[in-house]
């Protein structure tokens, strides 16, 4: 999906008045209530806006968000950029911790469809000052458009209900009991029913989905893997292991012929890809409470262990994959 990136350039005291002195433009006591404003007066868009921890959720209800092609339209793409504006000028001057803003927008006539797009604050900080660059800020950003979790799972319970005769008042109790909690995971978070279902995003969870999302850019621009391969899925996580912590990164990616799945260099190609996503992902962000990377190809039940020394050493070009696979 082609989605225009929006930046918010602003001016030094806006981003260091905590250090400085200056008075932030948008006191925490008003974060809420300021995004909702500045979207409105400056854009003219209504938003609603929920406030998890470190993490502020901005719900966006369109008309026009997608074409028959299920690609966004040109009027959705203004305002979802502009809705971005707006919320990055007011996170970058508050005094509120904020790490991550989530839109989430959806077409009213089928509210089963969102667009989800996650960004970091600190990242937005950083382009801002030219710390890194707009290609790569773009990577870092997590768009996805898929259909809202919680109305598949409220549809399939609904389901059940009904086999089962069960009155209305017991089917919202149990609903509302036992089927409408906050999300796990980054890919549950959404807007269904006039309810948020957004979770406190956190750093690791949000570059093994940023591993993920790497990988499927890299499978679009890559020409030996999109020549060889079809993939079919790719997913990051975050995960505990008694006191161990690592990412899995999951990929399916199908070999497009017969020769493919047998020439071992060739599979190898999609292992060597990952592993150099990771490595860049862990380095941008500094990031070391972790023991190992495990990536698995579920095409080839391929698994391959990297730990955090030889990760960062395979990344520094002292190690070859052929020496990370070789230890397996």
């Amino acid at each position: 999906m082609k989605l225009r990136v929006a930046f918010s350039f602003v001016i030094l005291c806006s981003l260091l008045f905590t250090s400085t002195g200056c008075a932030p433009t948008y006191p925490k006591e008003k974060l809420k209530e300021s995004i909702i404003k500045v979207c409105k007066n400056d854009y003219n868009i209504d938003v609603k806006v929920r406030i998890v921890g470190k993490t502020v959720a901005i719900y966006i209800p369109l008309e026009d968000l997608m074409d028959f092609t299920f690609a966004l339209t040109k009027s959705a793409s203004e305002k979802v950029n502009d809705v971005i504006m707006g919320v990055a000028r007011v996170v970058l001057s508050t005094d509120a911790k904020v790490s991550f803003f989530c839109i989430i927008a959806h077409d009213v006539r089928i509210p089963e469809i969102q667009v989800i797009i996650i960004k970091s604050v600190d990242d937005v900080k950083r382009v801002s000052l030219g710390d890194i660059s707009r290609g790569e800020y773009g990577k870092r950003i997590l768009i996805d458009v898929r259909l809202s979790p919680q109305s598949q799972k409220e549809r399939s319970v609904k389901e059940v209900f009904q086999k089962m005769g069960l009155d209305q008042k017991w089917q919202d109790q149990v609903m509302n009991d036992f089927f409408r909690s906050e999300p796990a995971a980054l890919g549950d978070i959404g807007y269904w029913n006039g309810r948020f279902y957004v979770k406190d995003i956190t750093q690791p969870e949000y570059m093994a989905e940023q591993m993920a999302s790497r990988v499927k850019i890299e499978f679009r621009e890559n020409k030996a893997l999109t020549d060889n391969f079809a993939l079919k899925m790719s997913r990051g996580s975050y995960l505990s292991k008694g006191a161990e912590r690592y990412f899995k990164l999951e990929i399916l990616a199908e070999p497009r012929s017969f020769q493919n799945a047998l020439n071992t260099d060739i599979a190898d190609k999609v292992l060597q890809a990952a592993v150099r996503i990771a490595a860049d992902v862990v380095h941008n962000y500094k990031f070391e409470d972790f023991n190992y990377i495990e990536i698995v190809n579920q095409s080839d039940s391929r698994v391959l262990t990297v730990s955090r020394g030889m990760l960062e050493d395979f990344r520094k070009n002292k190690l070859k994959f052929g020496e990370l696979a070789g230890g397996q």
